[in-house]
């Protein structure tokens, strides 16, 4: 049986953006992604109902600005944000 494979972006705080293709985003893996804990971010309608991750301590950690994140989100999103 082939497996189906579910597409993930990766948006860098600087500017970059990397689109992934893996089975099912795991805890772990979105951990490593947004290098650390992580927080789910409900992003406005019009985002085909996807589901933003992103670093639970970025802003007491003082991560950096992401601009293209924080534009999705319509709120200050800092460090990498992965949507999947």
């Amino acid at each position: 049986m082939a497996t189906k494979l579910k597409e993930i972006t990766v948006y860098y705080p600087n500017g970059n953006t990397e689109t992934r293709q893996i089975e099912k985003p795991d805890l772990k893996e979105l951990q490593k992604l947004v290098e650390g804990y992580i927080e789910f971010v409900r992003l406005p309608r019009g985002n085909g109902h996807k589901v933003m991750v992103v670093n639970e301590e970025g802003l007491l950690k003082r991560l950096q600005f992401n601009a293209k994140a924080s534009m999705i989100a319509r709120r200050t999103i800092v460090g990498v944000a992965v949507i999947y």
